[in-house]
């Protein structure tokens, strides 16, 4: 662990200083280097305390634990308001277990998982102190023939728990035990193309299960997504992003021109007709050429729009698994020369939604 120092904090500017902390419990963690990111760009950072100076404005700050299996421990992400002068503390926790997601924010932070993972710790210890101490009663004391003397018959023992089916909890972001089955996950079904590629079998991606999202989606693995705010009643709303690659030092520079960000939004009535042209109204920007594709799918392509950028928005409407109807509003840009993820992003979301 170290303090990266960096220059006086400017005046003019602020500072956010980062403390990445990992349980001594969890020690294989710290034999990777954490990654620290703000505003999609990767910063410079190990355990202990980084000081980033940073101008005034809200920042997006992102950290995760590069890892074997599974490739990301303990991602967490916040955004941290900066006023000029100020050095804001951050912390950041991995969690004990690897599935789970970090925690972030002002200190002091918790270990998520760790009552979890000391009672996996615990359990299998106090089987095997039990059985050593039993074959050890058994052994100070075990009946021998005596010449001449019955032996009493011998009391059986219960049979030990068989913790093997035990699986440990899953624990949501507030703490509560939750079933693996609220987490989405992809589904194996053909590719619906919108426009562009789709992902294949030798693409290297990275599967987004999103908590409150009925569906899975696959990106490039350098990207992440957080959420994001949308002034809509009753509508949730994500932002996805490059953060770069944090397991390639020699790696380029992420490309900060692709972002993606997606909404769902209730659909009001019984998500008739006239519902369904209201909310592509909303979405869509004014006088943009929407193309049809079948019941309860349009979206816009622009080639190169006024700021050179390649778009592409969709509005997509699903039924979830308890009925509710939902728009699936996506909205993405990148240079036209670079295009190729998001439209595959755009058609895995398509794909998977359903």
């Amino acid at each position: 662990m170290y303090d990266q120092q960096y220059p006086p904090v400017d005046p003019n500017n602020g500072a956010i200083a980062v403390t990445m902390r990992y349980h001594w419990l969890a020690f294989l963690i710290g034999l990777f280097q954490p990654y620290l990111g703000i505003n999609g760009h990767r910063v410079k950072a190990g355990w202990g305390r980084t000081v980033i100076p940073m101008p005034p404005g809200q920042h997006h700050v992102h950290a995760h634990v590069p890892y074997l299996i599974p490739p990301r421990i303990g991602p967490a992400d916040t955004v941290v308001p900066v006023y000029a002068g100020q050095v804001v503390e951050v912390e950041y926790r991995a969690p004990m277990i690897a599935w789970l997601g970090g925690t972030i924010g002002p200190p002091p932070q918790r270990f998520r998982g760790q009552a979890a993972a000391v009672a996996l710790m615990t359990v299998p210890l106090a089987v095997l102190l039990c059985v050593v101490g039993l074959l050890g009663v058994f052994s100070l004391d075990s009946p021998t023939e005596r010449e001449g003397t019955a032996l009493p018959p011998q009391p059986s023992l219960p049979a030990l728990p068989d913790l093997s089916s035990l699986a440990p909890p899953d624990l949501s972001p507030s703490g509560a035990a939750t079933s693996a089955a609220a987490k989405p996950t992809l589904k194996s079904v053909p590719a619906r193309t919108l426009v562009g590629p789709s992902w294949t079998a030798s693409d290297k991606t990275y599967t987004m299960a999103i908590s409150g999202v009925p569906f899975a989606f696959r990106t490039p693995p350098t990207w992440g997504c957080l959420p994001g705010k949308i002034d809509i009643e009753g509508a949730k709303a994500w932002v996805c992003i490059d953060e770069g690659n944090p397991f390639d030092a020699s790696a380029p520079e992420p490309d900060r021109t692709k972002r993606l960000q997606f909404m769902l939004r209730p659909c009001p009535n019984s998500c008739g007709t006239a519902d369904v042209l209201a909310l592509d109204k909303d979405w869509f920007d004014k006088g943009a050429q929407i193309v049809n594709r079948g019941v309860g799918t349009s979206y816009v392509e622009v080639a190169r729009n006024a700021d050179g950028r390649y778009v592409l928005d969709m509005s997509h409407y699903i039924t979830d698994a308890a009925g509710k109807k939902w728009q699936v509003a996506v909205g993405t840009y990148s240079r036209p020369e670079t295009k190729s993820p998001v439209q595959k992003i755009v058609n895995d979301i398509l794909t998977q939604a359903g």
